[in-house]
């Protein structure tokens, strides 16, 4: 396999240390190939024992960072990629349902394809479940960390503006700031979930929502993206 770049891997600590644990050894051994790699745990200081496992757990995993964060994810999020010292930048699911092998094939993808940003998609969800989460994002409040894998290019997302809803609109804005999207097929480990529940209808997210829209359809955009090497 062609060497991987260096990553940087962001992980929201949703999920006990144990569980973070493994999915770092996990991702190691599924990155083995990447020139270096780091993992930035956002941790929001909501659980003393838990904050308390994570140091213990940078202690003894030389690649890991606890960044604490507080406020939205959009925020947080922006932060990791200020500190981050990857080219690339992978967002991972503390709870382990994704599989962090598919991360090879999209970081290969995004090389040969020109991509910014390759998002990855359970391939258990069907096309009607997949429009039907669509139809019902608006009305669904954005304050849940990212689920499943996203892989961006650091310099994209560092040039996005500090927007509320930067990851529900992320694809929209790297590609207005002229970068390629794409989708990729991963491996969803509990499929009864791989698409989201329809939330119950809430005018008050829907609002929302058209405001953060519209925000980020004012953004005025610089050259985000460059070809990966």
């Amino acid at each position: 396999m062609l060497a991987l770049p260096k990553l940087s891997l962001i992980v929201f600590a949703t999920a006990p240390a144990a569980q973070i644990a493994k999915l770092i050894e996990e991702a190691s051994r599924a990155l083995v190939h990447a020139r270096a790699l780091e993992f930035l745990i956002l941790d929001g200081g909501r659980d003393a024992r838990l904050a308390q496992a994570l140091g213990d757990l940078a202690l003894d995993v030389a690649r890991v960072r606890i960044l604490p964060w507080s406020g939205d994810v959009d925020t947080a999020l922006s932060q990791a990629a200020r500190q981050a010292q990857g080219d690339w930048l992978v967002t991972l699911d503390s709870s382990g349902r994704a599989d962090p092998h598919d991360l090879p094939d999209m970081l290969c993808a995004a090389r040969h394809q020109g991509l910014a940003l390759v998002q990855g998609r359970a391939h258990h969800a069907s096309g009607a479940q997949r429009w039907l989460a669509r139809l019902a994002t608006p009305f669904t409040a954005a304050h849940q960390p990212p689920q499943g894998l996203y892989v961006i290019e650091r310099e994209a997302l560092r040039a996005l503006p500090p927007l509320k809803g930067l990851m529900r609109f992320l694809p929209m804005l790297v590609r207005r700031g002229g970068g390629r999207v794409g989708q990729h097929p991963i491996l969803w480990r509990t499929p009864s979930d791989a698409v989201a529940p329809v939330p119950r209808p809430s005018l008050g997210a829907l609002g929302e929502t058209l405001t953060q829209w519209h925000q980020a359809r004012r953004w005025r955009p610089r050259q985000v993206s460059r070809r990966p090497t």
